[in-house]
């Protein structure tokens, strides 16, 4: 299917307040602008003669739309926008649709990649007295109290920042400095992008003199969402180093992203992007904090009382046969963790799931305890040791029916195994996991970058909170 052809496709069903557009400032822009024609194509609503324009600072612009063979363009009261925010050329203005032909714009400085400070103009200004009073003394603009304003007073959640697509772009993305410089808010170690598609990825920040760079997680996120040269990401912040973005195309119209993103094939641990619409409404709060309703509602296993043979470490190496009848020795399909034991449903729960993945490297099979509960998780050295990284790094966990990650910093212990720590506490608390659960660890290696897709299995205190009940309804009954 085309591009254009999605975005017919999808754009039918995307609320029309929900939609963007942007427009560079060359040319003639000064007398006239012309809304994308991919934008007036497509789009649901009614356009009237008249449009609304919302300045960042609340003021509202009327400005006469003209159709010019089949194209629309802003012409009468344009130029007093221009002249009011004093735009130039080069600078990128991003136009949200709120109703009635009433949109609301951004103004960024295509130099800093930055807003345009523009919050200390005089809010009384009617619409009607703006073209007669904006050029007059006592409205002139303070550039320099525009600038503290913004940076010092403005609550940093409707602060943004744009990048353009160029360069080295699908292997790391900086934040502009003049951001960084003046941004009263924290950004952390690890910093979350929520994608307009609800989906959230956790990128490792590093700081490369003095600048503040997303590398690892960002060669991901530009594959997942076909990152171009000239696209266009316009960024928010929405706290506690949490940004939300848009993606345009160069047309100047936002990226259709649900066939894209949904058109991966299952199981691709790299990404494990939803393939559920419906979980698209709900992973637009995805904080480490928050408990989904839904969360504990993938299949799970059921334990029956009759244990597997106990298995402690790791499981030996299978021999087999081979088509000239001598034996060979092949990898384990999974290694049991010390202490890890299995009842007989869940063992054939198991080799299901090793059947279907076929895993490359094998699962890691550990049951949850006090220790992996309370925010660390210790994968056996014989484990580690064949199959891990050897140094610290950053690995990305995932589960394999959620749309969420998590970035946590796989340790080396001196024993040689290796521990999870703060990003297993937030898949824990998130994926309300409990003590005596089985958790099957699904590894995976890209480039250099690991990802781990931890399946989930219910533990035995299921069955005994079962029999517990129906022991208590006995009682009663009697």
């Amino acid at each position: 299917m085309a591009p254009d052809q999605d975005y017919d496709q999808d754009n039918s069903h995307v609320d029309d307040t929900q939609k963007y557009f942007f427009k560079c400032m060359v040319g003639d822009f000064p007398e006239k602008m012309a809304i994308p024609q991919k934008f007036v194509d497509n789009f649901n609503g009614h356009i009237s003669e008249v449009i609304k324009l919302e300045a960042p600072d609340g003021n509202i612009y009327n400005i006469q739309a003209i159709r010019d063979l089949n194209k629309i363009v802003l012409g009468s009261g344009w130029g007093v926008f221009v002249s009011f925010y004093k735009l130039k050329a080069g600078y990128f203005l991003v136009f949200r649709y709120i109703r009635d032909s009433h949109f609301k714009v951004l103004i960024f400085d295509f130099g800093t990649c930055c807003e345009k400070e523009v919050f200390h103009v005089l809010m009384n200004c009617g619409p009607d007295s703006q073209e007669k009073e904006s050029n007059s003394e006592s409205h002139r603009r303070c550039e320099l109290c525009d600038v503290h304003f913004y940076w010092h007073h403005l609550d940093d959640r409707q602060k943004h920042f744009l990048r353009l697509m160029v360069g080295d772009f699908r292997q790391e993305m900086s934040i502009p400095q003049k951001f960084v410089n003046n941004f009263r808010g924290r950004i952390s170690e690890v910093m979350k992008l929520e994608a307009p598609d609800g989906n959230i990825y956790n990128f490792k920040v590093t700081k490369d003199l003095n600048k503040i760079v997303l590398r690892y997680g960002w060669a991901a996120f530009a594959s997942d969402y076909q990152l171009k040269e000239h696209d266009l990401l316009v960024f928010r912040y929405i706290g506690d180093s949490h940004f939300k973005v848009l993606i345009f195309d160069p047309s100047g119209c936002e990226k259709q992203l649900f066939n894209i993103v949904l058109n991966h094939a299952p199981n691709v641990p790299k990404t494990c992007i939803s393939h559920d619409r419906s979980f698209l409404r709900e992973t637009r709060r995805r904080d480490c904090g928050s408990h989904d309703n839904n969360s504990r509602k993938t299949k799970k296993m059921t334990p029956v009382d009759s244990p597997s043979p106990r298995s402690e470490g790791v499981t030996s190496p299978e021999v087999t046969m081979n088509s000239a009848g001598l034996r060979e020795i092949t990898e384990p399909h999974y290694v049991l963790a010390t202490g890890c034991n299995l009842t007989t449903a869940q063992k054939a729960e198991v080799d299901a799931l090793v059947k279907k993945v076929r895993p490359v490297i094998p699962f890691y099979i550990t049951a949850m305890n006090k220790t992996s509960m309370s925010g660390s998780l210790v994968i056996c050295k014989d484990y580690a040791a064949k199959y891990l990284p050897h140094e610290e790094q950053f690995i990305t966990l995932c589960h394999p029916h959620k749309s969420n990650i998590w970035v946590d910093n796989l340790k080396v212990i001196t024993d040689g195994s290796c521990m999870l720590s703060v990003g297993w506490s937030c898949f824990v608390l998130h994926n309300e996991l409990r003590e005596s659960d089985i958790c099957l660890f699904e590894v995976s290696k890209n480039d250099g970058e690991v990802t781990m897709v931890v399946h989930s299995l219910e533990g035995g205190h299921h069955l005994q909170g079962e029999r517990a009940r129906i022991s208590k309804q006995v009682q009663l009954s009697s």
